[in-house]
């Protein structure tokens, strides 16, 4: 995996982090109200802009989690040198030019020369941790929102499988797997159903009595 192209930016398809600000995030906080805990995973960070993203989101928006919740956010890759790059929290004009809302440049970076740092309130709120997918996943907690975009693209069929099989295996029985904007899991594992919201397409696990093709709902409708 260590050949996979690493493209990455802030806040990369932006109708996905309107859903998880306007449904997704909403949904789960309600639905996870009296435990107080979240459970992330960004599966393929590359060098960190998506899991800043969602932790910029997070904090901006839901700003109640930072008080008495408890927030577990991995950020996985298989590259120790992207890897570094993403716990760093370190990036150049383009990087933070390119999609970064000025507001959230304004808010959460401070800059040191020609270069940008992420705040310590949003670098520490994601754990970084080195996880090859095609190997045996390490233990982790049930995941209510699942990050694997851009990935299964690279890979054959039976990999794709062998991944997605991986993700079942920790994404809760109502969570929500997000793929890129041209993957599906739907030639390789049946097991997932789309489910589309606002502008976004999100994966869950089907229940056992649905039948195979599933439908989509819109999340709060």
């Amino acid at each position: 995996m260590d050949n996979i192209p690493t493209e990455t930016s802030f806040f990369r398809d932006l109708q996905v982090f309107e859903a998880l600000r306007q449904s997704i995030f909403p949904e789960l906080l309600r639905r996870h109200r009296l435990d107080r805990q979240l459970n992330l995973w960004s599966a393929a960070c590359s060098s960190g802009q998506e899991a800043y993203s969602l932790a910029i989101l997070l904090r901006d928006y839901f700003p109640l989690l930072a008080q008495n919740w408890t927030l577990n956010f991995l950020a996985s890759d298989v590259s120790e040198t992207m890897l570094a790059k993403a716990r760093s929290g370190i990036y150049d004009d383009l990087e933070v030019h390119r999609r970064l809302p000025p507001k959230f440049l304004r808010r959460y970076f401070h800059q040191e020369g020609s270069q940008w740092v992420v705040s310590d309130e949003i670098r520490l709120m994601v754990q970084f941790q080195q996880i090859d997918l095609l190997q045996p996943l390490p233990p982790l907690p049930t995941m209510d929102v699942i990050f694997l975009r851009n990935l299964l693209i690279y890979f054959d069929r039976p990999t794709q499988a062998e991944i997605l099989n991986k993700m079942r295996q920790v994404l809760a029985p109502d969570g929500y797997l997000l793929l890129g904007a041209t993957e599906t899991p739907l030639r390789c594992d049946t097991r997932f159903k789309p489910v589309a919201v606002d502008r976004a397409v999100f994966f869950q696990i089907r229940p056992p009595d649905d039948a195979a093709g599933g439908r989509s709902r819109h999340t709060g409708s």
